[in-house]
């Protein structure tokens, strides 16, 4: 008893020691006692050793510092035949190509055998995994040209055990796509960690999740589970094609194929099951361990999504705990108290909150946030901010918040296209274009010379612009540093984005986006879209509608519109604000058409009365509300005319 206690104690000693230190345990301490104990034992330990010997003799070795070498001098032999391509006129670049990636295949076919067949160098094939990422990303980005046959070239993948016969087969285009084989091997290395490691090797992957996590994307965990690829991603879109050519496992049992499935997915069968966790090649062993890999996973996910939630990450969480059986209400109870807590951390993370409570309908966590941290939305949470408040207006309880917050954002976001405009006209509020304007709008639109006094009044208060961009203001914008003196206006009439704008989808780009291109037509679109929706809504559409044409009365003539809006196209960088007054024109026209008096009582046009709406004689935009006693046409407004 004391023996076995002895040796328990020694092996979780041993299980704690660098790899180092454990071979120098072994040599210093073990291997001697061989010399001190008996022959029969010292005979059976050797016997033991050899047969060990023996099994992992044929098994492929994985030099990762070779590969290495490999991989870069076959990148550095790429980047020297494009150089003499340019010369010869003749490039070896497919050939090239085609050896890098099959050797990568080769590798990955050695990393499965690894440990798959002989279970065993699971750290190193995680590393080397890794690194065989890395290397396609490289190959990919590699200097020497187009990317065309990087993208197009066809592949042929065949995992293959040691006595050659093939127990996986892809077929598809583009390199890129080897991604997908690779998290095919991760997952068997996992299941093979799960069902054969020590504590210590289990007690490594979520360490190894994180990696794969941090190379390739959160998103990458979940394809993990389903062999790279997931069940409702569309293979014909991407050119990529699975072959299974079974080859079962020697503990493999066809009893198990046909038990009946589980909705919970604990228990279905190998071939035939449809849920995509298990490879039809595993063992029952293997099969066993499946929903231990799904739910570290999912524990991966979850602590991903504690720091960084995200519409998109909860989605794949809940499509991962519906193979367990847990409903959307299950799920929320799990992850909204986890996701109120970091809500208000970050814009990113208070915008994704809006968004996912919205999706829920959540309507008390919506008004929670809303009241409290308003201040941490942006531009770009537009939309997400748009969906919380016409789901809480369905609440009607919350109804006059969510009024409340339509009837500020509208108000905002008009004040938002006025200061565009007038960065766009800056002589717009001079005395002399302010009576010239009130003169022109006074004529009928088939008045004689309006066309050209209007023509004439756009010139007189666009801001002048400047023939070219000067390098100087260039550099400084590309700096980040203001621009130097006598040169703010130098990017007036260039785009600054079109520089640096290499790809419309890069994230880090937004912030930019939002000073040079913010998107105010969807913004004020949107809210009109809630002002609709939200109960009193109309109400409110109407007072902004009055106050559109008295902050911006040329908003009640088209032709003034057409004109402004046909000066700011011939500059890339005001385009977004051509859609705003089209937009702004279209709302504009829209009120009139539903709140215009019928033909048949017509009065000579007049002013309307207008007084203060009690209780808002003032806001924080400086605008009062006026209510429309009259349902006349507003001062300078023009009959509607399409």
């Amino acid at each position: 008893m004391a023996s076995s206690s002895a040796s328990a104690k020694f092996l979780q000693l041993y299980e704690s020691l660098p790899a180092d230190a454990q071979h120098a345990l072994v040599e210093s301490s073990l291997a001697p006692l061989l010399n001190v104990v008996s022959t029969e034992k010292s005979s059976r330990t050797l016997a033991s050793a050899a047969r060990m010997h023996k099994t992992y003799a044929n098994m492929p070795s994985l030099n990762l510092k070779a590969k290495k070498l490999e991989i870069a001098s076959l990148l550095d032999e790429l980047a020297r035949d494009n150089k003499r391509s340019y010369v010869k006129e003749k490039s070896h670049k497919e050939e090239l190509l085609a050896e890098v990636i099959e050797s990568v295949i080769d590798w990955l076919n050695d990393i499965w055998s690894v440990v798959y067949e002989y279970g065993t160098n699971f750290s190193k094939a995680h590393a080397c995994l890794l690194y065989a990422s890395q290397a396609v990303e490289q190959i990919g980005n590699a200097r020497v040209g187009c990317k065309c046959s990087f993208m197009n070239m066809f592949i042929s993948v065949k995992i293959r055990r040691s006595s050659h016969k093939v127990v996986k087969s892809f077929h598809f285009t583009g390199a890129h796509n080897l991604e997908r084989v690779m998290l095919w091997i991760w997952r068997d290395l996992f299941i093979v960690m799960l069902a054969d490691g020590t504590k210590r090797q289990k007690a490594a992957i979520p360490d190894m999740l994180d990696d794969i996590r941090a190379e390739l994307g959160w998103k990458a965990l979940e394809r993990l589970l389903y062999g790279g690829q997931k069940p409702d991603d569309d293979e014909d879109d991407d050119g990529f094609d699975f072959d299974d050519d079974i080859d079962y496992d020697d503990d493999y049992s066809e009893d198990y194929a046909d038990a009946d499935e589980n909705s919970d997915g604990t228990v279905c069968s190998d071939a035939h099951c449809p849920c995509g966790f298990h490879a039809s090649h595993w063992s029952i062993k293997f099969n066993d361990v499946r929903t231990s890999l799904r739910d570290l996973i999912r524990t991966s996910l979850i602590s991903l999504f504690a720091t960084m939630p995200s519409p998109i990450l909860f989605a794949s969480i809940g499509d991962i705990s519906e193979a367990d059986g847990m409903d959307d209400d299950e799920l929320c109870k799990e992850l909204l108290p986890i996701l109120m807590r970091v809500a208000t951390h970050s814009s990113e993370n208070y915008a994704a909150a809006l968004q996912i409570c919205a999706l829920h309908s959540h309507t008390d966590n919506i008004n929670s946030l809303l009241a409290s941290h308003a201040h941490l939305l942006r531009p770009r949470d537009t939309p997400a901010h748009q969906l919380a408040t016409m789901v809480l207006a369905t609440q009607p309880s919350y109804q006059f918040n969510a009024l409340r917050i339509v009837e500020k954002e509208l108000l905002d976001t008009v004040h938002a296209i006025r200061a565009a405009v007038r960065s766009a006209f800056c002589h717009i509020d001079v005395q002399a274009n302010k009576t010239e304007l009130t003169e022109i709008m006074a004529l009928r639109l088939e008045a004689l010379g309006r066309r050209g006094r209007i023509e004439r009044w756009v010139s007189a208060v666009v801001t002048p612009s400047s023939d070219t961009a000067h390098p100087m203001a260039l550099a400084a914008l590309m700096m980040g540093i203001p621009l130097p003196p006598g040169m703010e206006g130098a990017m007036d009439d260039a785009d600054p984005l079109g520089y640096i704008d290499m790809d419309i989808q890069d994230p880090e780009l937004d912030d930019l986006r939002e000073d040079f291109r913010p998107n105010l037509k969807a913004r004020l679109e949107g809210w009109i879209e809630a002002g609709r929706t939200v109960k009193g809504g109309m109400s409110v559409l109407l007072k902004l509608y009055a106050v559109i044409v008295e902050m911006m009365p040329f908003m009640g003539a088209p032709d003034m519109v057409d004109e402004m809006t046909g000066r700011l196209s011939e500059k890339p960088s005001k385009v977004f604000l051509c859609d705003a007054l089209d937009a702004l024109w279209d709302f504009c026209r829209q009120q009139r058409r539903k709140f215009a008096r019928p033909k048949s009582k017509s009065k000579p046009p007049c002013a309307p009365n207008t007084s203060q709406v009690s209780g808002q004689s003032s806001n924080s935009s400086g605008v009062t509300f006026v209510t429309i006693n009259n349902p006349q046409s507003c001062p300078g407004v023009m009959d509607d005319v399409d």
